[in-house]
Parts: C-alpha cells; structure tokens; sequence
C-alpha cells in the first residue's frame, strides 16, 4: 500500500504539509513539480511512479469516505475499470442532495451500449476521484494524451466499450463544488460538440478492440459523423437518432428530450 502525491507546483502551504506528513509514514511518497503542468499532466506523472497491483485517484479537492478502497477493491475483479458513486458537497464538506452517477443513470444506464453512448455523446459518467484501475489498465492506456482530454473519462470509455467495466452504487467519495475548480466548468454546446468529436475519432484510431464489437463499433461511428458534420441537411436528416440518444442519455420526459433535440438542430450537439 502507498500513497503516491504529485504537488503540481502549489504556492500556498501544500509542500511543507506534505513533507511533515511523509516523515511521519513511509508509505507517503511526494514529488513536486518545478513548474505547473496541468492536471492530466500531473495525473500521468502521478500514475507512472506507482507500484500497485491498482491505482485509485485522488483529486486534491474532494473527499474519500472511509469505505472507498474496499468497496472499490471487493468489486473490480478482473476487470479494467471499476467506477463508485459520488454525493456532491459543499466547500465545508456538508452533503447536498445531488448523486452522480444521478439515480436514473445509476438505474437505467446498465447496458454496455447505453454506458457507451453516454460516453461518447455527453460526456464521462464516471467521475476519476471515485475509480480505481488495474495494473492491466494503467499499461494499455496510460498516458493520456491531449485528444482524450481527461484520464477518468477515457478510462471509463475504454474499459465499457471492451466489457470489462464495473460499477458499484455505494457512495464512495464526496464531489465538492467550489468556484476555483479546474474540471467542470460549464462550456458552450460547440465546445462540448468539438471535444467529443475529438475524443471519439481519439477512440477509433486508438483501441482496435472497437471495431471487434459491431454495437460498441457502430455507436463510435455513428458518434464520430454526429459530432464532425454540422450541415443543417445531415441534421434535419439525424432528428429522430437525436430524439433516441437524447432519451438514453438524459431519461428526460418529452418536453425535455424535445428542447434538447431542438438545441441539436440549431447547434450540432446533444
């Protein structure tokens, strides 16, 4: 067991708790970067200096509760990816009443195919702080390169697609929300459009595993043209495969999954 704390160059007091925590447990590893590099960067960083059979992530900002390793570890098997669930909080760490995966994901989105799709026409379900990987993984995919944007979701994607993805329902992490955090800031449809465009045609050319598996295969096709071609014709064309995605992806009702759809066809993304 080690703990393994990449300081991505922090000008506040980080460094020196870090060391007087190191001195105080040998299973404490710290390195610190001479200049910032970003969190996917430090991530890679992070994962190439550990030594486990697993690796679980820890974002710096939020909070692990106490069952989050053994939940995680009793559930993962042989597979590459194991994703928990997470309860938002605020900044003092009170709980709020928002759960991601939210309760209709958690429930509806079981099949590989629907896990898929939402992956490749929304964005990660998974959130990084509450995965843990296999060494296996860690070899095949790591390290994340720019196109993926983030390793949680590439990971998730990757490990669903090829069926040796696992999800447990226990809460295992809390997701704090504060106004200075990197990830998750909320982005124009066209941004969003663009970077799942880049990340499915990133999955084609890199996991021949894909085109093995004709469903996995034909979603990431279909998901590659749905965000690449923004003619009004191919849209107008696509409505009714907006309609199904949209319902699969969100579960809304019909006024929600009409406006989102409306939203498609004058801006090209879900």
């Amino acid at each position: 067991f080690e703990i393994v704390i990449c300081d991505d160059a922090s000008t506040d007091s980080t460094p020196q708790i870090l060391d007087e925590y190191a001195r105080k447990d040998s299973r404490i590893r710290v390195y610190k970067n001479e200049k910032n590099l970003g969190y996917r960067e430090n991530f890679n960083k992070a994962v190439s200096l550990c030594k486990g059979d697993f690796v679980a992530f820890s974002d710096q900002d939020d909070l692990w509760l106490p069952n989050h390793l053994q939940a995680l570890h009793d559930a993962i098997g042989d597979n590459l990816v194991c994703g928990g669930r997470t309860v938002r909080c605020r900044e003092d760490g009170s709980t709020l009443k928002e759960y991601s995966p939210t309760p209709y994901q958690s429930n509806c989105l079981t099949s590989q195919k629907d896990r898929f799709i939402y992956q490749c026409y929304a964005f990660n379900l998974y959130q990084g702080a509450s995965q843990l990987i296999s060494r296996e993984a860690v070899k095949r995919f790591f390290p994340i390169e720019v196109e993926e944007y983030a390793h949680d979701w590439s990971l998730a994607a990757n490990a669903i697609a090829e069926n040796r993805f696992v999800y447990t329902s226990e809460v295992v992490t809390k997701w704090r929300k504060h106004s200075s955090q990197v990830t998750h800031k909320r982005h124009s449809r066209e941004v969003r459009k663009k970077r799942l465009a880049q990340f499915a045609v990133y999955m084609w050319t890199h996991n021949e595993n894909l085109k093995k598996d004709k469903p996995i295969s034909e979603v990431l096709n279909k998901a590659v043209e749905f965000h690449t071609n923004s003619d009004i014709t191919y849209r107008i064309k696509n409505l009714a495969h907006a309609w199904r995605t949209s319902k699969i992806i969100y579960g809304r009702n019909f006024s929600g999954t009409l406006k989102t759809v409306l939203g498609y066809l004058f801006t090209a993304s879900l």
